[in-house]
């Protein structure tokens, strides 16, 4: 059974209020399944500069510090996940400080996962998403936070409304799944028969970072493709003008300054087309 949330007017999927992140972990509350999920977990103690973190928040380090962190997201944090914000943990690794949260690093743990990239299985990789704290099943190589260890159709979850890329009301379900933290970079695997088998990891890495998404394997594959062919046309270009001035210097050695200057022209037509190049791969990554 799942719970209709208000319809949200944010423009895109970029994050739950705290206060609506507590709301939501209030209707999920199941004392037997939370239970059950945290006692095996370990956790250990981070700053954090975020108020009204809730347990099950997907974490990530913050860009300017190692010791602090704030809420996950697919936009911009998800490569420094680092783990699940604690409930219950069978072992604090260190005390609670002042504004600090309890974030589990291993074991098994209640986190907050909806169905953004479709229906979650046991075994799916689980991942940031666009909604900060809550994580999505992973379907392109990206930093994972751990495994699902029960279907999300198999908990209770509420229902949020909020808005997608295209401005259209999205609704999406949000539970608290138990996970088995194990924070690492998952590569689709080249038996998937997908584009990313074909994307090594740190091209795809790379253009996430550019563009500050998560971006599709496919464009990454076209993007590489394309700067492998720019880089081919402006080697072929050099290579045949200064072959060509070679010989015609031999040939006739008068005509050294138009053959200098023919270059020079050569060399700033190829430099062009290596923008061109970039900026359309960059284009199509961006999309």
């Amino acid at each position: 059974m799942s719970h209709k949330l208000p319809v949200t007017n944010k423009k895109s999927l970029r994050g739950i209020s705290a206060g609506a992140l507590l709301f939501i972990v209030m209707q999920l509350a199941q004392p037997a399944l939370v239970l059950a999920a945290s006692n095996g977990a370990i956790s250990q103690d981070y700053q954090t500069n975020t108020t009204g973190i809730t347990a099950g928040e997907l974490l990530s380090l913050s860009s300017t510090s190692s010791s602090t962190v704030e809420p996950a997201n697919s936009a911009s944090n998800v490569s420094s996940l680092i783990g699940v914000a604690a409930d219950k943990p069978l072992l604090e690794l260190s005390g609670k400080g002042t504004k600090s949260v309890q974030v589990v690093v291993g074991g098994t743990s209640s986190a907050l996962v909806s169905d953004i990239n479709g229906p979650v299985k046991v075994g799916d990789k689980i991942t940031a998403s666009p909604v900060s704290g809550v994580g999505m099943k992973a379907v392109n190589s990206t930093e994972v936070v751990g495994i699902a260890q029960a279907d999300l159709a198999s908990v209770q979850t509420v229902t949020r409304s909020v808005a997608g890329k295209d401005g259209k009301q999205v609704n999406i379900k949000i539970g608290q799944l138990p996970i088995a933290v194990v924070v690492e970079y998952y590569s689709v695997s080249a038996a998937s028969g997908t584009a990313s088998s074909f994307v090594p990891p740190f091209m795809q890495a790379l253009a996430n970072q550019l563009t500050g998404k998560q971006v599709s394997p496919l464009r990454v594959l076209f993007g590489m493709i394309l700067l492998i062919m720019g880089f081919a046309a402006v080697t072929f270009m050099l290579y045949v003008a200064i072959r060509s001035g070679i010989i015609s210097i031999g040939r006739n050695p008068l005509a050294e300054g138009a053959l200098r200057k023919g270059l020079v022209d050569v060399i700033i037509a190829a430099l062009g087309i290596l923008v061109v190049t970039a900026v359309v791969v960059y284009g199509l990554l961006l999309v």
